[in-house]
């Protein structure tokens, strides 16, 4: 588990931590710190993550969902089409941009794989981008996977 890539969010007698790759990763930072796994939403343009179960992802075992419009389909980084949608794209832009190496832009070592997204409008790739950007790309709601633990 990648420590460095978890943000924290204090409260006054707890803090939040998110941002983990995989739900796995929540689990075990779970166990080692002693904290409760809670699902929280940045909602409403808010910088701080808030309880929110409307995602479900302890149902679902996911780290993380984005809530958008109903006009927008998102594809997540797991699901089967998006290899298959995220090659088609970087071969669009090799040919638009001339051959510029794009392969770097999609596969941006910055970017933790899980992480990227790719949403949909009318069937049409409206923009590839990631959990962190939806919230202000998009005005969209981040639902993700926290570990509540004491101060």
């Amino acid at each position: 588990m990648d420590k460095d890539r978890l943000q924290e969010y204090a409260y006054d007698d707890y803090k939040v931590v998110t941002n983990f790759e995989t739900y796995d990763d929540a689990e075990q930072y779970a166990r080692e710190t002693g904290g409760e796994m809670i699902e929280v939403g940045f909602t409403d343009g808010s910088d701080n993550p808030m309880p929110n179960d409307t995602a479900k992802l302890m149902e679902t075992r996911k780290p993380f969902r984005v809530g958008l419009d109903p006009m927008y389909e998102v594809i997540y980084s797991e699901d089967e089409r998006f290899q298959e949608m995220a090659q088609n794209i970087v071969e669009d832009m090799k040919e638009k941009e001339n051959d510029v190496a794009p392969e770097d832009w999609i596969a941006d070592q910055n970017i933790a794989t899980g992480d990227r997204i790719i949403v949909l409008r009318d069937g049409e790739v409206n923009t590839v981008t990631t959990r962190e950007r939806i919230k202000f790309l998009m005005r969209g709601n981040l639902y993700e996977i926290g570990v509540k633990v004491p101060n």
